[in-house]
């Protein structure tokens, strides 16, 4: 199950912002109390700054409805997040040189970002399982309970046989 460990709402959106966004495409976060005058006009503003978890690649970035993997993060992300509020945040598959303040995301197309929208840092979760119905058949019942637990995190659909050798069936 995917929890999120980061969420904030933009305040503000500075008038550079979308030439930064088409033209490296990069977006510099700031909470609107900590950021100094000079840097308002390429910054998206947010408020309501708290960082819960540790964010690491396959985590999902969610902005004004669009989502991105989050595919590499630079050292000193969740210090800035913590301490300023800050963080920069390029969408460009990882390709491009990482640097200590900025999260890395998916190359994909990016949103319109206005006053309103939100920004959330989901964790990844495993969806490789949900919905399919896992047959556990065995006679060691510790094993097969280990196994259920696992599996129905991820999404399975469980089944138990206990009168046979240990058998997984996935369909």
């Amino acid at each position: 199950m995917s929890k999120n460990f980061y969420e904030t709402k933009i305040v503000g959106v500075g008038g550079d912002v979308p030439k930064f966004m088409s033209a490296i495409k990069m977006i510099v976060l700031f909470d609107d109390s900590m950021i100094l005058p000079e840097l308002r006009e390429f910054s998206v503003l947010h408020s309501g700054n708290k960082l819960t978890g540790v964010i690491k690649p396959g985590d999902i970035l969610k902005i004004a409805g669009s989502e991105f993997k989050i595919v590499k993060i630079g050292g000193e992300v969740h210090n800035n997040i913590r301490t300023l509020g800050h963080v920069i945040i390029k969408f460009d598959g990882g390709e491009g040189d990482l640097m200590e303040g900025s999260i890395h995301v998916e190359d994909k197309p990016i949103p319109k970002i206005q006053i309103g929208d939100s920004i959330t840092i989901q964790e990844a979760g495993n969806d490789a399982l949900k919905g399919k119905k896992v047959n556990i058949s065995g006679d060691d019942d510790a094993v097969a309970d280990a196994l259920k637990s696992v599996l129905t995190e991820n999404g399975a659909i469980i089944t138990y046989d206990s009168n046979a050798d240990i058998n997984i069936s996935v369909k």
